[in-house]
């Protein structure tokens, strides 16, 4: 059995701040790590990620679910 490549599908902007997020806001390695298998398994699960998982993506705390329904109740 083959193990099939990981791949990341994500729209341009997200790309960009992913990009600013490795160079002024990652700590570790360890949390580009994290970053890509969050990417990995969102990609799995929901296709190409945008701003809209960003939060997620870099740990914010606040990316948890009521917070972004309030955002989105709100049209942010």
């Amino acid at each position: 059995m083959e193990n099939p490549q990981d791949t990341i599908k994500m729209d341009v902007p997200l790309f960009i701040r992913l990009l600013e997020y490795a160079r002024e806001d990652a700590s570790t390695d360890m949390d580009l790590h994290k970053l890509a298998g969050k990417a990995i398994r969102m990609t799995l699960e929901g296709g190409t990620l945008t701003m809209n998982e960003y939060d997620e993506l870099v740990d914010n705390p606040q990316a948890s679910p009521e917070f972004r329904r309030m955002q989105k109740q709100a049209g942010l």
